[in-house]
């Protein structure tokens, strides 16, 4: 039990017991010997009643100070996490038109129903890649007839695009060759290259575009150990290069 509510208790009681002797005088008929002592028990109730309310009061105010001064916890904002966000690479111009022609080669090439050939660009520049079965008889450097056509609208198409350097290179596999006319497997690469360089200027391809190259067997592609391999060295390498980057590579060396 608190403090007030003991305070309350004991006024109550006094208050009993100062109404119990009034009303005892009473029925007796006789007045208290001090008739000042009511007064005195009234104004005595009246100061505990009074000390009660003060005492109260001033536990609510306690109370009231307690609740206004508890400290507020102030959450602090929680920095988002930012996913950091990857770079989207930008296709320059010159890819855009690499792309485009790569496309329009699938093209010429889907025309000539041949099936050993691949279009891709790689460094800059587009590959158009001839096979062996497609292009020549086996260890000469003369063209088979069914890849004639197949040249003819790649001719057409370059005289469309005159910003780009035609570099034509012959590759072989490492089986060797000796004959007159192809003591190596170089002289037989060179011979092709030239002999397909030839056949584009032949169909109006300005002959200052075009650069020939035969590497023989140093530039292999597949595995010379094995048939399948020897087959996909065995190539012609058609490249379009802009002349701005042909220029470029030249400066570097």
């Amino acid at each position: 039990m608190t403090t007030s509510e003991n305070l309350i208790s004991e006024l109550e009681i006094s208050e009993l017991k100062r109404l119990r002797l009034k009303r005892q005088s009473l029925l007796e008929g006789c007045e208290p010997e001090d008739a000042g002592l009511w007064a005195m028990l009234d104004i005595m109730t009246l100061i505990l009643a009074f000390f009660i309310m003060l005492y109260s009061s001033q536990a609510h105010m306690s109370q009231a100070l307690e609740i206004k001064h508890v400290p507020t916890v102030v959450s602090q904002p929680v920095e988002s996490v930012k996913t950091p966000v990857k770079p989207v690479k930008k296709i320059h111009e010159s890819e855009l038109d690499l792309l485009n022609i790569e496309d329009q080669l699938h093209q010429v090439m889907e025309k000539s129903n041949l099936s050993n050939y691949s279009v891709k660009v790689a460094e800059n520049r587009i590959v158009l890649t001839l096979g062996e079965d497609i292009s020549f008889p086996s260890g000469q450097a003369k063209l088979l007839d069914y890849i004639k056509p197949a040249l003819t609208d790649m001719a057409s198409f370059f005289t469309t695009e005159p910003g780009y350097r035609i570099i034509i290179a012959g590759h072989t596999d490492n089986t060797p060759i000796h004959t007159a006319r192809f003591p190596s497997n170089w002289e037989l690469s060179a011979a092709r290259a030239m002999r397909v360089a030839r056949f584009l200027i032949d169909c109006r391809v300005a002959p200052e575009r075009i650069n020939i190259e035969g590497f023989g067997q140093y530039r292999p592609i597949g595995d010379n150990t094995h048939f399948l391999g020897r087959e996909a060295n065995r190539r012609v390498e058609i490249s379009l290069v802009r002349e701005a980057a042909q220029s470029e590579s030249y400066e570097e060396i």
